[in-house]
């Protein structure tokens, strides 16, 4: 039989009432819903509009993930401040399971012009390896004044006087507060993220909150 002349009988109701295609429609909904309250969320604490995406390559952090690909992009401004942050999709990444999602996941990352000019400097959560890393290299820069900081935060910069400078009478103890989070500094800009989860509406209010605490020390 010839392949154009073949009929193919799908009944769509017959889908559409499987207990498992209803279950997937309904996850679809919710996770759209969600996403669509975060960004909500989002815009209105920064009065952001859509934006076009920026250029993050020059961040290791951006580059270190998983092909990273920008979804959606905002502007805004907090206390006269001017904020950027996108929705970036990184394949092949950590996935959250008990998340439905649409493709791979989600996640935000943010971005903060400065008005100091910074050293290129990574701050990460520490982690036993760090520490380890750091007896040997002394490469981990610590501030007296911040103990709660250095003590959650493994801290590399290319200029460690310029650092220590800029940040000698911030109270960066707020920092602590977000212990995942991950920022790199390059120049006048601050690129971050609250850590490697996918976007939820709890990762949303602590994204606005890391912001924002950032936007006040930096």
């Amino acid at each position: 039989m010839d392949t154009d002349d073949m009929v193919y009988d799908f009944t769509p109701d017959e889908f559409d009432n499987r207990k498992e295609f209803k279950e997937k429609r309904k996850k679809e909904a919710e996770y759209k819903k969600m996403m669509e309250d975060c960004i909500g969320m989002l815009n209105v604490a920064f009065n952001a509009k859509l934006s076009s995406h920026k250029n993050l390559k020059k961040f290791l952090i951006h580059k270190a993930s998983w092909y990273p690909y920008l979804i959606e992009s905002f502007e805004g401004v907090w206390k006269n401040k001017a904020i950027y942050y996108c929705i970036i999709e990184y394949s092949g990444d950590l996935i959250n399971r008990n998340i439905y999602r649409l493709g791979d996941p989600r996640y935000y990352a943010g971005l903060i012009t400065l008005s100091n000019k910074y050293p290129h400097t990574i701050v990460q959560p520490e982690t036993l390896a760090h520490k380890v890393e750091s007896i040997f290299t002394k490469n981990d820069v610590d501030f007296k004044h911040a103990k709660r900081f250095s003590r959650k935060f493994h801290v590399i910069t290319k200029n460690k006087p310029a650092l220590e400078m800029l940040w000698h009478n911030r109270d960066l103890n707020k920092l602590a507060g977000f212990p995942l989070a991950e920022i790199e500094l390059n120049g006048q800009q601050c690129y971050f993220r609250t850590g490697q989860k996918p976007i939820t509406l709890n990762d949303t209010a602590t994204f606005i909150d890391l912001a924002k605490t950032l936007m006040e020390i930096l």
